[in-house]
Parts: structure tokens; C-alpha cells; sequence
């Protein structure tokens, strides 16, 4: 490897998001990364020609020290959960990886440990469960956690013999909002529109983006047909409401169709293709109005 390669192996290992520690055979520490900064609280000079020992918690006996020293003596990496000691007395549980660095005879000579903050590890599992459930945009759940709630609502109406309603909304000429006004605007739109759905349904309903400029409404506890007619229309009336995006005065409305289940299917795709359907008609009749798909007629 050459003086250049070595500056960007060095330069990376210090860009890496995980605290990476070298040491010595004898366990001196000779390098650390940023990283491992942050996690420690120590500086690079405060480490660096001390051993490890510094960052002991206290957590682990002389035993479990022994034995991980024995294993990457050894030549073999070692993987375990370890509790270190920060510079402020904290501490912090870390998944470390301390792998052997051999020479060319295959003689240890260094030892690198990549660590892992488990807290880091939460939040980071926690924020991708995030987005794969939730719509980046608006942050309503989106049409993969959506299904899934209808299909568990369906088998919960079915199994206490009750009706649930779905309604599909759609924003009407959204695309001439991103034409005229552009697509930053557009944005901005569609979550000042998630907003109000979300402010003007029950707590017990459930508002989702479905794509684009397509909402879902999840409604459990109506039974009533005039029940869910008079929630759309506060929706519809919700929506007609002008936003203000930006330095812009933006007019809206929203085309809305409903299904109920039994009436209308017994699955989530049968639900949502009903749903469609009747917004589909609503839409066609110049919208800003909402469609039930077992009547004939708008509810204006």
C-alpha cells in the first residue's frame, strides 16, 4: 500500500460513523477515530499511549477480561457486549468487534476494535421501522401500515359483527398546483392537507398517504351511514379552507369516496378498490364532493 492509500484508509477510518480504537500487541492504544471521541468523551491525546483500561466500567470480572484477551491473543476475533466507562463517569453498553491485525508471517501485531452504541442502534432500528411504515413526506403512516391496520380492523369487525367504513381521498387538480407553482409548493401542500385530515377526524380514525395525492381514512365505530356522510363532509369543508404556502393564497379541494365493510367486500383490496371507485365518480362529477359507493349521487 502506498502513502496515498494509507492517507484515505486513515482519512476513512476517521469519516466512519461506528468509534473505531487501535492498540498494540501489548493493548497501547495508537489511534482513534472521531467517533470513538464522541462515545468516550476523551480527546485523541487523552487516549492515545493508554491502554483500555482507562475506559473500564467495573461491570465485567477479571474472568471475561482474560478470556477476551486469550481469544485475540490467539489470532481470532472477538465479538461481545461490553460496558465502558465514559470520561464523565457515564457509562455506555457497546457491541465490539476486536479483530487481530497480523504481519506478514501471520504474527499479531495490533489489535482494531469497531464499536457499536447500542443506544445509537435503537434509534437507528427505531427511525428505519419509520420509514417503512410511515410516508417520508407527511409523516402518516403509509399504505404498507395502512393495509395492515384495515386487514386487522376487517377481522376485528368481523369477529364482533360490526360495519367499518374506508374513505379514498384525492386531492383535486393537484397537478396544476405543481405546474404553476412548483413542486417545493406542491409538498408543502399535501402536508398542510395531512395536517387537516388529521385535525378533523376522530382520534380513533386512522389518516394515511397512500401515494401521490392520495389519502385513506381508516373509520371504526360508525356504524350509521349519516355518521360517516357527515364526517366527510367536515373533511370536504375542512380542505376548502385556502392555505397559505409560502407567500401563496392556495385553493383546494378534495374528491371523496367511501365503502363499508361488510357491504362492499371482505378484504382489504376489495375495500379500497370500492373506495376507489366511488371517488372515482366523485372526481368525475367535478369534485369537491364525496361518493358513497352503495348510493347513487353526491354528497355535496
Amino acid at each position: 500500500m502506498n502513502h496515498e492509500d494509507q492517507q484515505v484508509l486513515v482519512r476513512a477510518l476517521d469519516a466512519a460513523t461506528n468509534p473505531v480504537l487501535i492498540t498494540e500487541r501489548t493493548g497501547c492504544i495508537v489511534w482513534i477515530n472521531k467517533a470513538f471521541c464522541l462515545l468516550s468523551g476523551y480527546s485523541k491525546p487523552e487516549l492515545v499511549g493508554k491502554t483500555p483500561h482507562l475506559l473500564t466500567s467495573g461491570r465485567h470480572t477479571t474472568t471475561f477480561y482474560r478470556e477476551l484477551w486469550m481469544t485475540i491473543l490467539a489470532g481470532v476475533t472477538w465479538q461481545g457486549e461490553m460496558v465502558e466507562r465514559r470520561k464523565d463517569g457515564g457509562s455506555c453498553t457497546v457491541n465490539q468487534v476486536i479483530t487481530p491485525v497480523l504481519d506478514p508471517h501471520g504474527v499479531v501485531t495490533h489489535f482494531i476494535a469497531i464499536l457499536h452504541n447500542f443506544n445509537v442502534m435503537d434509534e437507528e432500528r427505531a427511525y428505519m421501522q419509520h420509514l417503512a411504515f410511515h410516508d417520508a413526506l407527511t409523516g402518516l403512516p403509509n399504505r404498507n401500515l395502512f393495509t395492515n391496520l384495515l386487514d386487522q380492523a376487517i377481522k376485528h369487525a368481523a369477529k364482533q359483527r360490526r360495519a367499518l367504513a374506508l374513505m379514498f381521498i384525492d386531492v383535486d387538480h393537484f397537478k396544476s398546483v405543481n405546474d404553476t407553482l412548483g413542486h417545493v409548493c406542491g409538498d408543502k401542500l399535501l402536508i398542510a392537507v395531512a395536517e387537516r385530515l388529521g385535525q378533523t377526524v376522530r382520534r380513533s380514525d386512522v389518516v394515511c398517504r397512500l401515494s401521490g395525492d392520495e389519502f385513506a381514512v381508516l373509520i371504526n365505530g360508525m356504524d350509521q351511514a349519516e355518521q360517516v356522510e357527515g364526517l366527510a363532509g367536515k373533511l370536504i369543508a375542512a380542505i376548502d379552507q385556502p392555505f397559505m404556502i409560502d407567500s401563496h393564497r392556495v385553493s383546494t379541494h378534495i374528491s371523496v369516496g367511501i365503502s363499508r365493510y361488510p357491504a362492499d367486500g371482505a378484504c382489504v383490496e376489495q375495500l379500497l378498490a370500492r373506495a376507489d371507485d366511488a371517488m372515482y365518480q366523485a372526481k368525475k362529477g367535478g369534485g369537491n364532493a364525496c361518493r358513497l359507493s352503495w348510493l347513487q349521487g353526491p354528497v355535496e
